[in-house]
């Protein structure tokens, strides 16, 4: 019946029959279906229904389509009109609607997901005369997909930090090697004078000491590059470059200077090189990083006996040969249980008796990836209390020759040799600016260069603008990291102004990290030198840009 009391013409036994095969396939559907009339009143359901609304039969007829009952959201939380429901658009405009996806408030407050699709019932005149709605549960799949949404949010939020820190630790990097090479400046760059101008003055006792305040800082040094190393590798910048490598004469470069370090401890030094040529592809500097790093862990860990380093040519079956460089020492050994964590970074097996062995326990993760990325691999044989054996492998590229030697423009003097010193120039009334708020950076700028060049110093921007001003220099030697505005805001005033744009300009920083120099050099820099500095880095390249940028007489 209607509201009005008239007869319902959308019964179920004019519409659909009232068999008893109709009723049981309607009542076993799994999908929930409502059965109304034109007016919107229900008036026939199947048990999926009363399951995923929870109501009984009786109750969703005593219910029309645009009961106030009814409530509903989208999955964002915004609520739906009564209005815009399917069944109600559909019964309103004689169109079905299809798939709409809803959170359905059930009586008891608890919410169900469902996809509820309507369609209109027409009689043969066009008329709509009823609405069949069908709807499947799809709470799990709506709950999955918030699952997953939550997650991807979660993990974009942990992406985000995690980008945030390692962009916090590049600036920390950055500003603590800053902070470390500018009084290392200081320490190293004094101690190099002194050491010089006192050589056969002093009493070798004293002579001693100078010799040690060196040593010691350029360990620091190290330490502070190997951090600087590492996470150099872990962002993806560290550039090997590849030519090819005489192992015999690099293990013979990088194992000398270390030879006396061994006999200040009365350990053996032995070298046993492959009586052949063997050449391998590689960098030559991280090769020698990696040597130094693994020798010198040798000679730290034995504390009687020997090192042997030894070259080799292995051969696998169906395998390309490869060359090895074992390191062998008879020290303390590493035990079994340490081995599969060697070449983590800041790992130490040793953490006890730090005051014994010190480091930082970088060195052998580092050395790792270095080979790695040079296409090789490290192997390690140990026994504590009888010693280890590292074993450096590197595909080998030829036997028996000579290395082929690409030449580079830069490349003026032979591998590992110490250049010579080189010759100033020495053009009457030569002048520097010096661009150097450090007080002790400048003392040590004024130690190396007065006795070739005449000097002057500025500690800011505008000191710099009015000693332009006053005197066009030959050439400024300019710190980056200054007070107010930086060294290379100021190259760029230089390079854009009338006075003297065409300057040689040379970037003197403690900032040492990757990109530091391309940034110098895109600034308007004709060179970077990165602090701390040898008087023969500084004087080497001052003399060579004055040189390339000398006007002819």
């Amino acid at each position: 019946m209607h509201k009005n009391g008239e007869r319902s013409p959308f019964t179920a036994q004019e519409q659909f029959g009232d068999s008893r095969l109709f009723s049981e396939l309607f009542d076993e559907l799994g999908e929930a279906v409502l059965l109304s009339d034109r007016s919107g009143r229900i008036v026939r359901s199947n048990k999926a229904a009363s399951r995923i609304l929870r109501m009984s039969a009786e109750q969703l007829r005593q219910l029309t389509h645009d009961d106030p009952i009814w409530q509903a959201v989208l999955e964002d939380g915004t609520p739906v009109p009564i209005s815009e429901l399917p069944a109600t658009k559909a019964l309103r405009t004689g169109r079905p609607v299809s798939n709409m996806e809803l959170g359905v408030v059930r009586p008891d407050g608890t919410l169900v997901w469902i996809l509820e699709s309507a369609a209109p019932v027409l009689n043969d005149h066009g008329e709509v005369t009823g609405i069949i709605v069908t709807f499947p549960d799809i709470s799990v799949a709506v709950q999955q997909r918030q699952d997953l949404r939550e997650l991807n949010e979660k993990f974009q939020r942990e992406r985000d930090r995690a980008n945030e820190a390692n962009r916090l630790k590049s600036a920390f990097l950055a500003n603590m090697s800053h902070e470390i090479r500018t009084p290392m400046t200081a320490i190293l760059g004094f101690s190099d004078v002194l050491t010089g101008e006192l050589a056969g003055k002093v009493s070798d006792h004293h002579y001693t000491f100078l010799r040690s305040i060196n040593v010691s800082g350029r360990r620091l040094l190290t330490l502070l590059n190997d951090i600087l190393d590492l996470s150099k590798i872990e962002a993806g910048r560290v550039d090997v470059e590849e030519s090819e490598l005489d192992v015999s004469a690099e293990v013979e470069s990088c194992i000398t200077p270390l030879i006396w370090i061994a006999k200040q401890k009365s350990l053996s030094m032995q070298i046993h090189l492959y009586p052949e040529r063997l050449i391998i592809q590689g960098d030559r500097h991280r090769f020698g990083q990696v040597m130094t790093n693994i020798v010198s862990n040798a000679i730290k860990f034995t504390h009687n006996g020997s090192i042997i380093v030894r070259t080799l040519l292995r051969e696998e079956r169906g395998q390309p040969r490869y060359v090895a460089i074992e390191v062998e020492d008879t020290g303390i050994g590493i035990s079994k249980d340490f081995l599969p964590n060697l070449f983590e970074e800041f790992r130490q097996e040793h953490t006890g008796n730090a005051k014994e062995y010190g480091g930082t326990g970088l060195g052998l993760a580092i050395s790792q990836r270095l080979v790695s990325k040079m296409h090789g691999s490290i192997q390690v044989r140990s026994k504590e209390g009888v010693g280890s054996v590292f074993s450096i492998l590197f595909p080998l590229v030829a036997l028996g020759r000579a290395p082929v030697v690409i030449k580079k423009e830069e490349e003026e003097t032979p591998v590992h040799a110490v250049p010579a010193a080189p010759a100033p120039l020495h053009q009457e009334g030569t002048h520097l600016l010096v661009v150097e708020d450090n007080l002790e950076t400048q003392r040590l700028i004024d130690a190396y260069l007065k006795e070739n060049y005449r000097l002057s110093f500025a500690a800011n921007a505008q000191e710099v603008m009015d000693s332009i001003a006053r005197e066009v220099p030959d050439l400024i030697l300019m710190d980056v990291n200054l007070p107010g505005r930086d060294g290379l805001s100021i190259t760029r005033d230089i390079r854009s102004g009338a006075r003297c744009p065409r300057v040689p300009i040379v970037a003197l920083t403690a900032f040492a990290m990757a990109g530091d120099r391309q940034k110098c050099l895109d600034a308007g820099c004709n060179e970077y030198i990165s602090k701390p500095a040898t008087r023969r880095e500084v004087l080497g390249v001052v003399t060579r840009l004055l040189k390339e940028h000398a006007v002819p007489a």
